[in-house]
This record gives C-alpha cells, sequence and structure tokens, in this order.
C-alpha cells in the first residue's frame, strides 16, 4: 500500500496536538509511508516523536519571514512532487488560519489546491462520511453571492466529479440527491429564478443515466440520508445537516483534480490548546481510514 503526505500547515492551532493523540494508531495502520511535510521548528513535538520510527519521514521546510504562504505553496509542492514519483496515494492538510496562510486570494484551501496543481477550476468540496456526504456548490462567498454563482456548467460538472469519485475511488454506487436553492425548492413560486431554469432542467436530463433526484427541499432531504450524497447550492445549507448527524466522523476532499486531497473536517480550534482533553481527533482518524480503505 502506497503512503500518504501530510502537511504541518499552522502551527498556532490544534494540529499538533490531534497529530501525537494519533500516534498509535497511525503507527499500526496499513499504510506503508507517511511523509510529514512542515517545519521541525514549528512542529518539535511531531518531529521528535515521529522520525525515531522508519514508517515516518519528516521533510523539512522552513518558515522564512513569517511568509505563511509561501510556506504553504512550498509543502504543497512538494507533497505533489510526491505524488508524481508515485511514493504517496493522499495528501491530507491540516487545518489552517485562512487569513494567514491564504491572505484571501483564495475561498479556501480547495481552491488554493486547485491552482497549485493545474490551475483549472474544476475542483468540488466533498464532505465525507461512508454512510452519507455532501456537496456544497458554492463554498465560502456570502449569501447574497450565492444566486449568480450557479450555472449548468457548474452543476453539471459537479455531478460528473461526484460520478467519477464514487465509481472509481469509493467503487459504490450512490444516489445523488440535488437541494434547492430557495425554501421549498420554489414549489410555490411563480417566478423564474435557478432552481426551474438551472437545476430541474439539469436533473431531468440525467434522469435515466444516473440515480438522480432534485430540486430537492432542503428542509426535509436529510430524513433518510444512506448511500447518498446531496448537492447544496451553498455551504451552510448542507454542512448544518452533516455535522449535526456525523459530528466529528468526516473528511474535506477535493474532487474533481488527478490527487485526492483530504483535510480533517474541524477549523484551527486555537481555543482548545490549552484544554487537550476537549481535542477530538476522530475527523483525523477518518482521514487515515480512508487512505487506508480506498
Amino acid at each position: 500500500m502506497k503512503g500518504i503526505a501530510i502537511l504541518l500547515t499552522d502551527n498556532e492551532s490544534i494540529n499538533e496536538h490531534i497529530i501525537l493523540k494519533s500516534f498509535k494508531t497511525l503507527r499500526k495502520c496499513k499504510l506503508k509511508k507517511i511523509y510529514f511535510i512542515g517545519d521541525k521548528n514549528l512542529f518539535k513535538k511531531i518531529y521528535h516523536k515521529y522520525t525515531n520510527y522508519q514508517k515516518f519521514l519528516f521533510i523539512n521546510i522552513n518558515l522564512k519571514e513569517n511568509n505563511y504562504t509561501n510556506y504553504l505553496k512550498e509543502i504543497t509542492k512538494i507533497s505533489i512532487k510526491l505524488f508524481s514519483q508515485k511514493k504517496i496515494k493522499y495528501i491530507i492538510n491540516m487545518p489552517l488560519d485562512k487569513k494567514k496562510f491564504l491572505k484571501e486570494k483564495y475561498l479556501g484551501f480547495t481552491e488554493f489546491f486547485s491552482k497549485a496543481l493545474d490551475n483549472k477550476k474544476n475542483e468540488n468540496m466533498l464532505i465525507f462520511n461512508e454512510k452519507f456526504s455532501v456537496c456544497p456548490l458554492t463554498t465560502h462567498i456570502e449569501i447574497k453571492k450565492v444566486d449568480k454563482k450557479i450555472n449548468k456548467t457548474k452543476l453539471i460538472r459537479t455531478i460528473k466529479n461526484l460520478k467519477w469519485f464514487y465509481k472509481f475511488i469509493i467503487r459504490k454506487k450512490i444516489k445523488i440527491i440535488v437541494l434547492g436553492l430557495n425554501p421549498h425548492a420554489s414549489k410555490d413560486l411563480t417566478i423564474k429564478n435557478k432552481d426551474k431554469t438551472i437545476i430541474s432542467k439539469v436533473v431531468q436530463s440525467l434522469q435515466g443515466k444516473i440515480d438522480i433526484e432534485g430540486p430537492v427541499s432542503a428542509d426535509t432531504a436529510f430524513h433518510k440520508v444512506n448511500n447518498k450524497v446531496f448537492i447544496g447550492m451553498y455551504h451552510d445549507q448542507v454542512l448544518i445537516p452533516f455535522k449535526i448527524k456525523n459530528k466529528f466522523n468526516g473528511a474535506n476532499i477535493t474532487i474533481g483534480k488527478k490527487i485526492i486531497r483530504l483535510s480533517p473536517d474541524h477549523g484551527t480550534g486555537k481555543e482548545l490548546i490549552k484544554k487537550p482533553n476537549f481535542i477530538n481527533n476522530q475527523s483525523f482518524l477518518s482521514c487515515i481510514k480512508f487512505c487506508e480503505n480506498f
């Protein structure tokens, strides 16, 4: 089994606590090699604890002049090179402070990774769980901007990305549920809107070719969720029900690219650094489990 790369991003977070807490699991997991990529001076405990074992390799990239954006580019570039050399199968990046690392040039790491990899805007963010998953059509944008970002090309590309991911990576049949943008998926509205002009027409054109349904009203869509993936029109429309039902058991995955990129589905958790008993590593372990199983 191939290895993975773990990008050590934000040192002012719970990232190091998460990885140290997962030491026994990482030692025993089926992955052949685990590369840690980051600054050994910022992540001293990881460097000293893991480098005593042949299974782990620490690639040191120094943070220079507190330029976190360049640091992120460098460690990401190294991970992509490891993939091209066929040394790893997946990349896991630890959560980061977007203002500090991305400088508002990117909506999130999903978009940053897509640009670093091939500069093609064909990526999707999938929040994955083996029971059910969610995929927001738009990611970290204001609600007032969502309607303008919904178009036929984006929706069809998202559906194709999901179809490919489940067919060739997960190897499982899945039903795609496309949520409506407006309350009750606009069934009570007579005016033209994206539910009627885009979502409904795209879904109708694909029915019979794939297992798909929509637009579905978001307020009742999550009653039965098993073996379904839900495409939402905006971030919180699908992330809220996912986190309520799955809690920490989920992984943030970039799909649509030649490399599958994962991240634990939690933030930097700075407020928990001095409360280690409250730090939960389940989402990180979900990423490791995914890398083992698929």
